[in-house]
């Protein structure tokens, strides 16, 4: 379930933390960017550690607020990283589809994720 907003916000109805994980360089800050700011670009910046965005849309008449984290790709910052599954409310898997490796690879995205998401994730395979 979406947590409310706080006490006395009017801006949203729902916050709802996502979450982009997958090997480096297989496009999710293209993707944050394509969704969040309606932007494209072709330059590759390497994301360090982790960034986020925010984008406000409507639902059956509700505001929801989608708080969606890009997470560095590379193994040095794992750690950093797998701090904020425990937050998240969804876990989006991303992989590139002309590179095979990245896609073998969301197996090990995924025993991250059991191993360092909240029970409650939504999770969908």
């Amino acid at each position: 379930m979406a947590a409310p907003p706080a006490r006395g916000r009017a801006d949203y109805d729902y916050l709802i933390k996502l979450l982009l994980i997958g090997d480096s360089g297989v496009g999710k800050s293209c993707l944050l960017l394509r969704f969040s700011d309606g932007s494209f670009t072709t330059s590759f910046i390497t994301t360090i550690g982790i960034d986020f965005k925010i984008r406000t849309i409507e639902l059956d008449t509700k505001r929801i607020k989608l708080q969606i984290w890009d997470t560095a790709g590379q193994e040095r910052f794992r750690t950093i990283t797998t701090a904020y599954y425990r937050g998240a409310m969804g876990i989006l898997l991303v992989y590139d589809v002309t590179d095979e490796s990245s896609f073998n690879n969301i197996r090990n995205w995924i025993r991250n994720i059991e191993q360092h998401a909240s029970d409650n994730v939504n999770k969908y395979r």
